[in-house]
């Protein structure tokens, strides 16, 4: 354990935002039974465009070139990608009855698995400055 809170604050964040998105999807999987899809769809999409932006995040930070624009970029393309897919599901809910992902789940599970990758900043390690 200790190893891994020595690790780049970039790779804390990218492995609690998958495992809170597995652990999101799984717990509520249970939902597909009861055709309300929508709800670990949701927390699926969004744990995933939160994974993918550490991923690039980290994979920037790795290559040892400061490139602070490119992690202000993929910061605000996170949150570009989460507002529209909201915006465009609830058009899609009101306008055609089709409800593929929550927009509310969306946002909320956005929040939480990024509030919770907060932990990584919380506990820095070494490497960390």
């Amino acid at each position: 354990m200790n190893k891994f809170w020595n690790q780049t604050i970039e790779f804390k964040a990218l492995i609690i935002s998958l495992v809170l998105t597995i652990l999101g999807f799984s717990g509520t999987a249970f939902l597909f039974w009861f055709n309300r899809y929508d709800v670990p769809l949701s927390i699926l999409t969004s744990g995933l465009i939160i994974a993918l932006t550490w991923f690039f995040l980290f994979l920037n930070k790795k290559n040892e070139r400061n490139r602070t624009k490119l992690d202000i970029v993929l910061i605000f393309l996170r949150l570009t990608l989460i507002v529209t897919l909201a915006l465009l599901a609830s058009i899609l809910k009101l306008n055609a009855g089709l409800m593929t992902i929550s927009p509310i789940f969306l946002i909320v599970s956005y929040l939480v698995i990024s509030l919770a990758t907060l932990i990584a900043y919380f506990k820095k390690g070494e490497n960390d400055a």
